[in-house]
């Protein structure tokens, strides 16, 4: 099914308005990303029906995602993957049309503005292994892999309440989208929108159902002393 793109620079005039910054120790947060490639913002769960209309389950935009609609995270935490292809079914064609395409490139190139030291032995190189390919394939082994590229997938760990009595909390990790660049330098900006729980990003939520916080905050009165406190409630 066809993705379509949402109208991002209007978006980001309301997502400046709207987004909250939030800061690790401070709030529930482990280390912000900093990657020039990933545009993201934190939004109070307040204004979360602001951004129906973009919610596309099975038809997702292809430059804008909410990450957790409908669930407002109380923690987050942010990590990278390294995904790669490697692909060791390559025929000398296939690679003889690499090598000639990237040995038609530099020389076109050399055209424009002389090539350096570098470029110059690449050229060299890639023209030698072309004739050398062509003439003894059997003498080769390829394969084809994105490896060196590097590119890291970022993805957001979150926990949210699942229950409306927010006694029951849950995670979940979502695929963060990136800027990627295409045919000549253009660049494809993609962002992303985190939706947050103002009062609980704040505060650590127990993993347990007990939900103790929940449980002491009913007591009007609290008295410590050392390490154990005494809570106390009138009853009506």
């Amino acid at each position: 099914m066809e993705s379509v793109n949402a109208p991002l620079p209007a978006l980001r005039v309301l997502l400046k308005k709207l987004s909250i910054p939030l800061v690790p120790m401070t709030h529930q947060v482990n280390a912000i990303p900093n990657d020039s490639q990933l545009e993201f913002y934190f939004v109070p769960a307040e204004h979360m029906a602001m951004f129906k209309e973009y919610n596309r389950p099975g038809k997702p935009f292809k430059n804008f995602k909410l990450v957790n609609f409908e669930r407002p995270a109380i923690s987050l935490s942010f990590f990278v993957k390294h995904k790669y292809t490697l692909d060791r079914n390559v025929t000398p064609d296939r690679a003889m049309e690499y090598l000639r395409e990237h040995r038609d490139a530099l020389f076109e190139q050399s055209f424009l503005n002389p090539l350096n030291k570098d470029a110059q032995k690449e050229l060299n190189e890639a023209d030698r292994l072309l004739r050398l390919v062509r003439d003894q394939p059997e003498k080769f082994q390829f394969c084809f892999s994105n490896f060196h590229h590097y590119y890291r997938y970022w993805y957001c760990s979150y926990r949210y309440f699942e229950d409306e009595e927010q006694t029951l909390t849950a995670s979940a990790n979502e695929h963060l989208l990136k800027h990627s660049e295409r045919v000549k330098g253009k660049i494809n900006e993609r962002a992303n929108v985190i939706f947050v729980d103002p009062e609980y990003i704040t505060r650590p939520v127990p993993y347990d159902n007990k939900m103790a916080d929940r449980e002491l905050a009913t007591y009007g009165k609290r008295f410590t002393s050392g390490t154990v406190a005494l809570y106390l409630r009138e009853i009506e």
